[in-house]
């Protein structure tokens, strides 16, 4: 060591074209992602640190001084996980975004905040997590730690002890519930993201509905094509036959029915198998209400067409249309999705 050395260092452009190990940060922005990696971070961290604490499970001098890493790195995953939920689904102003962070470390008050806009979203959407179980754990995690203090130091500012007692702590156990509970807070994140935000007004819905229901019976035919091209028997391919199968080639009959349709099946197909597409994979989440289901998708049914710059009554232009190239399975699978939603009924 010198009174020289270079502490905080960052790697010059050549050292980082040279392909020199760096961690890379400060990138992430302001947003809910911006806690997301460091949440991550002390997950992993966590993971690292047990491990190493099991492998040396009869080393006490590694055992009890890695205790206080693990559960502080554990800890702080979910601290900052609630703050990315927060700034995710909760107000979306900079005051309340600001008024949530001065809560500090105290994982109930963040929990009880955030947990009413999580309420909604699962009433909205759904969600396989237990409320109730993430409360139980966050509160018993709150109870031997309330401030992020204990096991970041030994003693209170007075000199006292932060410590009710000696502990003969199950490292192990409490490993695997903080794995359960990182685990669950990312399961909430993913089921309630990508939420549809509004709905088809009353008109939009019905003036769909009607294009939908005039097109029914010739959809019902494409759908029919589609399920005879699936059940063919694929022969083995054989190279020498390839050219003799290429001149006799004979398009698959739904594409023939896709040639001959109308403009506005066409545009009608098109957008039933990308609306139902965006639900399958859920890359759009819709409500869990019949009524609210169905509007959602006629909203994003229009948004689709609007993006596509298609209108039913004017004819769309081949660059347009994108479902020719799509696998019979594939078209089945989503716009039988899409019809699915439309012909709910209460």
């Amino acid at each position: 060591m010198k009174a020289t050395d270079v502490i905080i260092r960052e790697l010059t452009p050549e050292e980082i074209r040279s392909r020199m190990p760096f961690a890379h940060f400060g990138w992430e922005g302001t947003g809910a992602f911006s806690f997301s990696t460091i949440s991550d971070g002390y997950w992993n961290g966590a993971k690292v640190i047990f491990e190493n604490m099991k492998e040396n499970a009869n080393n006490f001098a590694i055992v009890d001084s890695l205790v206080y890493p693990l559960f502080f790195n554990y800890r702080h995953s979910v601290e900052t996980y609630l703050k990315l939920l927060y700034f995710k689904f909760g107000e979306q102003t900079d005051q309340a975004r600001k008024d949530y962070l001065e809560k500090g470390h105290n994982l109930q008050s963040l929990w009880a905040i955030l947990r009413p806009y999580l309420n909604k979203g699962k009433k909205h959407v759904g969600c396989s997590i237990d409320f109730n179980v993430i409360e139980h754990y966050i509160n018993a995690l709150n109870k031997f730690d309330s401030e992020s203090m204990v096991m970041r130091y030994p003693i209170e500012k007075d000199l006292t002890s932060n410590k009710l007692s000696q502990y003969h702590f199950d490292y192990i156990n409490f490993a695997n519930r903080m794995d359960e509970l990182c685990y669950a807070l990312r399961r909430i994140d993913d089921e309630l993201s990508n939420q549809m935000n509004g709905t088809a007004s009353l008109e939009e819905l019905n003036q769909y509905i009607e294009m939908f229901e005039k097109y029914l019976p010739q959809i019902n035919e494409f759908i029919e094509l589609l399920k005879i091209d699936i059940a063919k028997e694929p022969k083995p391919f054989k190279a020498s036959d390839f050219l003799g199968n290429l001149k006799s080639y004979v398009a698959p009959k739904y594409l023939q029915f896709l040639n001959d349709c109308d403009g506005d099946l066409l545009i009608l197909l098109d957008n039933l198998f990308y609306a139902g597409r965006s639900v399958r994979e859920e890359i759009v989440r819709l409500s869990q209400s019949m009524v609210g289901k169905q509007r959602e998708f006629v909203k994003l049914c229009n948004i689709l067409l609007s993006q596509d710059g298609l209108k039913f009554g004017i004819a769309p232009n081949d660059s347009q249309i994108n479902i020719f190239g799509k696998t019979s399975s594939s078209l089945l699978e989503n716009i039988s999705t899409a019809i699915s939603i439309l012909t709910l009924s209460e």
